[in-house]
């Protein structure tokens, strides 16, 4: 599963981020997608990642995925296509 670190992007570098690297997971028909998103500094960009607000920008961009989060690590966030 690819592993994705996005300590010290800005929530705007992040969204995008999160957009491009999903967007290329599930198109290549991989499982998931993990997230090392870091858990003392803010939880801005933890939140959106396990949001509707992320569905939304998927869908923007013509992805209509479903996902099952795996969040039992407060620093990371999982994302698995089901």
């Amino acid at each position: 599963m690819r592993e994705i670190n996005l300590h010290g992007h800005t929530l705007f570098a992040a969204k995008t981020a999160a957009v491009e690297h999903i967007g290329n997971a599930y198109n290549m028909d991989e499982d998931g997608i993990s997230f090392i998103h870091g858990h003392n500094g803010g939880t801005a960009i933890r939140d959106y990642l396990r949001s509707t607000n992320l569905i939304a920008d998927l869908g923007k961009d013509g992805l209509n995925v479903i996902r099952r989060l795996d969040t039992s690590k407060p620093g990371s966030t999982v994302i698995y296509f089901t």
